[in-house]
């Protein structure tokens, strides 16, 4: 019993040390990041029960996705700790120091709120109408398109 004791506690010290290397840390905004997305699939799930579309393979795909979401904050973690590594402070625009990490978990995070937003719009609860033009102006292809250089 002891043995299985230490070996689970050796198993949380190594993944604590991954965290913190991937992650620098437990902040605010990873933990409305992991609760966004996590919020995001259970509603897209309820809402493709409620209108009878509910696909496995779908269901399936959609961690896969959530997942790369934190491989991409973390890729963004590790740009801001080799930045200062090398520069000796943190990325500044002006006065104001910015975060690479910080910026891509807003960005997922107005994401992953505007597909909840549709998620319950789906179950056929009330969407605002200024959040309902907001939607919309994000999903036009010309908004896209211009992001990527695309004309």
């Amino acid at each position: 019993m002891d043995m299985a004791i230490n070996y689970a506690k050796g198993l949380t010290a190594a993944a604590s040390v991954v965290f913190s290397y991937l992650f620098g840390g437990w902040t605010v905004l990873l933990g409305a990041l992991m609760f966004f997305v996590t919020f995001d699939y259970i509603s897209g799930v309820v809402a493709a029960g409620y209108e009878q579309k509910l696909n496995a393979r779908v269901g399936f795909w959609g961690i896969p996705k959530k997942v790369m979401i934190f491989g991409l904050v973390a890729v963004a973690h590790i740009i801001d700790v080799v930045y200062i590594d090398q520069v000796g402070e943190p990325l500044a625009v002006g006065e104001l120091q910015v975060s690479v990490m910080a910026a891509t978990i807003i960005y997922y995070l107005v994401n992953e709120f505007i597909s909840i937003s549709e998620n319950l719009g789906r179950l056929g609860m009330p969407i605002p109408r200024p959040l309902k033009k907001a939607i919309e102006i994000f999903k036009d292809d010309n908004y896209h398109n211009e992001d990527k250089g695309v004309k």
